[in-house]
């Protein structure tokens, strides 16, 4: 069979299907897609929601949560000390499966009537900790997401082990940061990506055991550098 190429009926824009492709849905016995690969990534990670939260209570011991789960989707939210507990039984949703019916119309009905948790977080690791979302051992964070093993952290995601970061994402090991992203075991790092065990580095570019250095871009082992170019400490 030759590529074939479709229109999504989402964004309207046209895409391609391979060969290899329709071998593989025929094989798993499932018709071509419909919708662009953008356009079917987009649907599946908004499943996953991990940055809107909702305010809305506990269903079990009526406390005001921070929830990923809309209230108007009716699905049952508890918060982290009520998931948890033992004051509900985890088998009162059960039913059986009925062959009369679509298994995802069943799978949906299912989802409404289990509890979920409201945050996927460990909460009794959080500390003085809010707004956030798949975390853990966090301390004075806010508003991070994905994250675990921080400190004074906020507006970031993908952060590990950091300390004292602002407006990041894909960060390890990294202390003092503004405004950069994918930087691992860096100190003092600001407006720059993609730097590793470096410090004291602004506007800069994939640079790797650096310090001292502004607007510099794919260096090595250097120091005091503007554009690139060698200063002494003095200059």
């Amino acid at each position: 069979m030759d590529s074939e190429t479709k229109n999504c009926q989402n964004c309207k824009q046209s895409f391609v299907i391979e060969p290899d492709d329709f071998d593989f849905y025929k094989k798993m016995k499932v018709p071509a897609p419909t919708w662009c690969p953008e356009c079917r990534l987009q649907r599946r990670l908004a499943f996953r929601n991990e940055r809107a939260l909702y305010k809305r209570p506990c269903d079990l011991c009526g406390a005001d949560t921070i929830s990923r789960l809309d209230s108007e989707k009716g699905i049952i939210n508890y918060c982290g000390k009520c998931w948890w507990s033992d004051n509900w039984d985890q088998t009162s949703y059960g039913k059986d499966y009925d062959f009369s019916k679509p298994f995802f119309e069943q799978w949906k009905e299912l989802l409404k009537r289990v509890p979920q948790y409201n945050l996927i977080t460990m909460y009794n690791t959080l500390v003085d900790t809010n707004f956030t979302n798949m975390t853990h051992y966090l301390k004075n964070c806010y508003y991070i997401f994905n994250s675990d093993y921080d400190e004074r952290c906020i507006y970031g995601e993908e952060i590990e082990r950091c300390k004292d970061c602002v407006d990041v994402t894909m960060f390890d090991s990294t202390e003092l940061a503004y405004e950069s992203l994918n930087c691992v075991k860096c100190y003092q790092i600001y407006y720059s990506v993609e730097c590793e065990s470096s410090h004291d580095i602004w506007f800069s570019k994939n640079l790797a055991g650096c310090s001292s250095c502004f607007g510099c871009v794919n260096l090595r082992n250097q120091n005091y550098c503007i554009f690139n170019e060698k200063f002494s400490r003095d200059a």
